[in-house]
């Protein structure tokens, strides 16, 4: 009966995140160099809202110590935004190893029960002969990345970040619902 009401009232279950398409970005990111003179910035990170109460606070030093052990060679960092949302940094030296690190944060956040507050991972990449960048934003619970391209100020190009959908369509599975590149203007990368 449950599944016929869920039926009749239009109500899913959420689709479940699929961490295997973060495997995706090396590839992205050879199509970003050679298409778009975009570069990997040597940083990403994962956000997620911490959960409140006496169970995050009782598994933070096993998430801590679970992460000074992953095998990038420089440490994580990690960072609070001002609206509360936590990020973990990586840095490594080629995409693919971040991509490896990345995909290994979100695993374990999410075998640690944390997987309902892990948010977005996001890639910063870098005009090769400038300092501005873009910025792939893989959505956990979507399971899909989408592009996004700040100005400056709470400004961003539009133009850019539909062209790199346009580039990145056979590499990445992206986001269809353009309503859901949300700009994320606050981020330590």
């Amino acid at each position: 009966m449950g599944k016929f009401r869920d039926i009749l009232f239009a109500r899913n279950a959420p689709a479940k995140a699929n961490l295997d398409n973060l495997f995706a970005m090396p590839s992205a990111g050879i199509t970003l160099e050679v298409s778009a003179n975009l570069v990997s910035t040597g940083s990403a990170a994962v956000c997620f809202k911490p959960a409140s109460g006496a169970a995050f606070q009782n598994t933070s030093q096993d998430f801590n110590s679970i992460l000074e052990q992953m095998s990038s060679t420089k440490p994580p960092r990690e960072s609070t935004d001002s609206l509360g949302y936590r990020w973990i940094i990586i840095d490594a030296d080629d995409l693919e190893s971040l991509t490896t690190e990345i995909h290994s944060v979100n695993s374990t956040l999410e075998s640690n029960g944390f997987g309902p507050q892990l948010l977005c991972s996001v890639f910063p990449m870098r005009d090769k002969d400038g300092d501005r960048k873009v910025y792939l934003i893989y959505l956990y619970k979507r399971g899909t990345f989408y592009p996004f391209a700040p100005l400056g100020g709470e400004k961003r190009d539009n133009e850019r970040e539909l062209s790199l959908q346009a580039l990145l369509k056979s590499d990445l599975p992206l986001e269809s619902d353009l309503e859901r590149w949300f700009p994320i203007w606050e981020m330590p990368l």
